[in-house]
């Protein structure tokens, strides 16, 4: 059984982490085919957007105490720094880095690096049965998944301190409060309201908007002129791009544009 599901709707590609007995909690398996599963939907002709989503009550719990992964990793610490850059961070970065917009609906629970796993994401629309919890320090471990950057840039550092050392859940509600999701809604509303959003990115202008989060990234650790710099560079790609021209004339002739991602 795939630990991970992939299916195609038009321009939108859907991956489903899949474990729900314990609620997709991360193994070697599930890392292995979450990257090969988002590997193949970003080099997959005309997917223009991602959703990103887990099965049953949980989004994702974090490394599965007690799983062989969890026990090889006690006391190695060499093996641990090889599990995180060699299986966990090559499907983060590639994330923050795609060209494609991703959307992420968290269907129930993230706990540890399931957090970072969902923040990874561009626009995160959480049910309202959801919650966030850096449980790392009830474990005595240290943080990863890239918890302590990404929670930081969304809500600051009084808030992510205090989440990160009491190790206390957020709900959803107060994470769309606070900035670190777009917004919380009804459990049985988020598939239909995560899956449109990434309908509505998909017909967007890809090039620009693969653009606009790569200069978004930048941006928060890059001085002002080098942002300035890159604003220019990648105006300029835009500029050169069929959508633009579309977004331009449509706006001329008073008309919705349609774009091709081109």
């Amino acid at each position: 059984m795939s630990m991970v599901l992939s299916e195609r709707h038009g321009s939108v590609a859907t991956l489903t982490l899949n474990n729900p007995a314990q609620y997709n909690a991360i193994t070697e398996e599930l890392l292995a085919d979450l990257r090969a599963a988002l590997d193949a939907a970003l080099a997959a002709h005309g997917v223009r957007a991602i959703l990103l989503t887990g099965a049953g009550k949980g989004f994702c719990s974090g490394a599965q105490l007690g799983g062989a992964m969890f026990g090889r990793m006690m006391g190695d610490g060499d093996g641990v720094v090889s599990l995180l850059t060699r299986s966990f961070n090559p499907i983060l970065e590639p994330m923050r880095c795609a060209p494609i917009p991703i959307v992420v609906g968290v269907n129930g629970p993230a706990a540890g690096a399931g957090v970072g796993l969902a923040l990874a994401g561009d626009i995160v629309i959480a049910a309202r049965a959801a919650h966030f919890t850096l449980s790392f320090a009830r474990l005595g471990a240290a943080l990863d998944g890239g918890t302590s950057a990404l929670l930081q840039r969304a809500i600051g550092a009084p808030r992510t301190r205090a989440l990160a050392l009491l190790g206390e859940p957020l709900s959803a509600e107060m994470a769309a409060q606070w900035g670190l999701v777009w917004r919380c809604v009804e459990s049985h509303e988020l598939l239909e309201q995560a899956r449109a959003t990434a309908e509505k990115l998909a017909e967007g202008p890809t090039v620009g908007l693969g653009l606009i989060k790569s200069q978004l990234e930048l941006g928060w650790s890059a001085p002002l002129s080098a942002v300035l710099a890159d604003e220019a560079g990648k105006q300029a790609r835009a500029f050169v791009t069929a959508d633009l021209r579309e977004g331009a004339t449509a706006f001329s002739q008073k008309r919705l544009p349609v774009f091709v991602g081109r």
